[in-house]
């Protein structure tokens, strides 16, 4: 590269690919190939400060980096090149690290646990089962360790339409393994005989393993019924979600549960037969005692921790103790561990997170430069509140950082001005927009914000409500208010998947987004009065905002942001926005939105499907958990502002 960095820590995770170019070429080879290289042409060309946005977007969508999912060493090394960043712009360390009062730049917290499944079988009599082919073992239940005969109970399903039950009053699985099909009863078509779309509730593992469980089995084996019109009846399942204590769970293919439930028995049952049995309901339970089985593994836990990232520009003067956070998440998928949009075709595939979310890391740390900058410049008896700027970890699997740090923050929350935070802002397209949300959650702030963003080159795509999922939602939870930065939805179909590569950044419109939110974080780090938080609804119209709406976005609105958390049911509920479907029903930040109607909420995707189907006016009952309780709330679907 042509121009000579000021700061050499930007360059140091591109020495191996420096060495070696210097040991394949001579210094006159690569004059001669410069001269005609036209993408060196473009890149000596480009202002300096783009060509410092492109560094450090590379270095951390690099393989050396991993993909950089927690707990990898290329989640590490990401950390350590953004807190050198931030050292080496003058930033101050944050944290209170030890009892003497060192400062640091880490703020580590517990991000669960990585679970592996080892010495694993499954076996009848002489015969070995493969594991992944055969079977699998999942983590719903407990470690396997025995030998026992085997009991066949259809469906699990407790009670159902007109007096069905897979049991009789009198079965007992004491010592036993129950083997049971996924679903419910079907149609010759494979369609369940009790839902219109989809299936009913009592298809959900919660319901079948509580009446399974009651029964006091040795050991569970799920098995994806023959001709079930459902996608995910073709392959073998495991959850991570703990939902059975002391009871193994494992699951067969159809084809591997046929062999075993018929045994070494003369009179055979295809697997078609065994589920017409379990269709019928009729019988209760069967006892097949001439088969036992073995089922063996247990799990291995290790505590995973994250760390976010986190350095201060010193404020001064009277607001001195308020302060402003600007945020980006630094994490990724790894190599496709969870999350992919490739599916299970992504697994093992290198992830980069080009735009998501090294392009909003790479504005922090031009930030963090230029705002240091702009301290060091300003007037001493200029007013300043101080600003704090956090690379996040754990965003991607439920925004475990951000949510860490507003429970445990740096500085009290009440002296908090403004969230500002970056993701995916790497990919906008020709005409410039830039999407900016949150504007009506500060008292007053869209009318000091416009004039910024009429001044900038990028067209903003305004929105005085927040959306998307991401970290800001942990502070809006605490009524801070907050500006979120994104590309404008729909989001590209690179998301998520190995294709999110830095070729197709634009790193122009990544370096005017840093240039316009320093002028905002400035503003908001300067001007005397603090923002005041404020509760919006979606602008209905009457407003000069421009927006975006997304492709295929459901016509009615429940006004809720929301996160996952890993082994826990659900959609934890982050913020409601005031007189939205929601509110009106009684729905709660900190509740937990389990099902809708009949359908088991797994995901925030069940939900926009679900919304997808509903008019205006329609009601649905939503089921919460709330202080350990399950709650009913009816939720009337009021129309989306357009």
């Amino acid at each position: 590269m042509s121009h000579s960095c000021k700061n050499p820590l930007i360059r140091w995770s591109l020495i191996p690919a420096i060495a070696l170019t210097a040991s394949s070429w001579s210094f006159a080879q690569e004059r001669e190939a410069r001269e005609d290289a036209p993408l060196s042409d473009i890149f000596r060309a480009s202002p300096e400060d783009v060509r410092e946005y492109q560094e450090h977007l590379i270095i951390l969508a690099s393989p050396w980096m991993g993909g950089r999912l927690p707990g990898t060493r290329g989640a590490e090394l990401a950390r350590e090149y953004v807190e050198s960043q931030f050292k080496a712009r003058g930033l101050k360390p944050v944290m209170n690290v030890t009892e003497d009062g060192g400062a640091g730049y880490r703020q580590p917290f517990p991000l669960g646990s990585s679970s592996d499944l080892v010495e694993i079988g499954l076996s009848t009599g002489d015969y070995e089962f493969e594991l992944d082919t055969d079977f699998v073992m999942t983590e719903m239940g407990a470690d396997a360790g025995i030998t026992a005969p085997v009991t066949f109970v259809g469906y699990g399903i407790e009670t159902g339409p007109e007096e069905f039950s897979s049991f009789s009053e009198e079965d007992d699985l004491t010592g036993r393994i129950a083997v049971l099909f996924r679903f419910e009863p079907m149609d010759e078509e494979g369609k369940s005989l009790w839902a219109e779309s989809g299936w009913s509730s009592r298809s959900t593992f919660d319901r079948k393993f509580r009446a399974v469980t009651k029964r006091n089995p040795a050991g569970i084996i799920l098995v994806n019924p023959p001709g079930a019109d459902d996608r995910r009846a073709g392959s073998l399942f495991n959850s991570s979600q703990r939902m059975v204590d002391d009871v193994p769970v494992f699951m067969m293919t159809p084809e591997s549960a046929e062999q075993l439930l018929n045994g070494e028995s003369d009179e055979k049952r295809s697997i078609e037969e065994w589920r017409a049995l379990a269709d019928t309901g009729e019988g209760g339970a069967i006892d097949i005692d001439d088969v036992m089985v073995t089922m063996m593994g247990r799990r291995e836990i290790t505590k995973l921790y994250g760390e976010n990232v986190l350095g201060m520009i010193e404020g001064r003067g009277d607001i001195g103790d308020e302060y402003v956070v600007i945020g980006a998440h630094i994490d990724h998928l790894g190599m496709g561990d969870f999350g992919s949009n490739e599916g299970p075709a992504g697994k093992g595939k290198f992830h980069p997170g080009a735009d998501d979310n090294a392009s909003g890391v790479a504005a922090l740390i031009m930030l963090a430069e230029s705002l240091q900058t702009a301290y060091d410049e300003a007037p001493e008896d200029m007013p300043l509140r101080d600003i704090i700027i956090i690379a996040f970890d754990g965003e991607e699997s439920g925004l475990h950082g951000s949510r860490f740090y507003v429970n445990n923050p740096a500085q009290p929350l009440e002296d908090l001005n403004l969230m500002i935070n970056f993701d995916m802002i790497g990919r906008i397209e020709n005409d410039r927009r830039l999407s900016i949300s949150g504007t009506g959650t500060g008292e007053g702030m869209s009318d000091w914000a416009r004039p910024l963003f009429e001044a900038s080159s990028l067209e903003i795509v305004e929105s005085e409500a927040s959306s998307g999922g991401s970290d800001h939602s942990e502070f809006l939870s605490k009524r801070v208010p907050i500006l979120f930065a994104i590309t404008p939805f729909p989001l590209h179909n690179d998301y998520h998947t190995s294709r999110d590569t830095i070729d197709l950044i634009n790193f122009e419109g990544g370096t005017e987004t840093a240039k316009l939110f320093h002028e905002l974080a400035y503003k908001a780090a300067s001007t005397p009065e603090k923002m005041e938080f404020t509760s919006t609804r979606r602008n209905r119209g009457g407003s000069d905002t421009v927006r975006a709406r997304p492709r295929n976005m459901p016509k009615v609105q429940l006004g809720i942001r929301s996160t996952t958390d890993e082994g826990e049911p659900g959609l934890r509920i982050v913020f409601v926005t005031d007189e939205s479907s929601a509110a009106l029903a009684g729905i709660e930040v900190g509740d937990r939105m389990v099902r809708w109607g009949d359908n088991e909420l797994r995901d925030r995707s069940v939900l926009i499907d679900q919304l997808r189907k509903h008019e205006p006016g329609e009601v649905v009952e939503v089921v919460v958990i709330r202080d350990g309780e399950e709650k009913t709330l009816k939720v009337e679907l009021l129309p989306r502002g357009e």
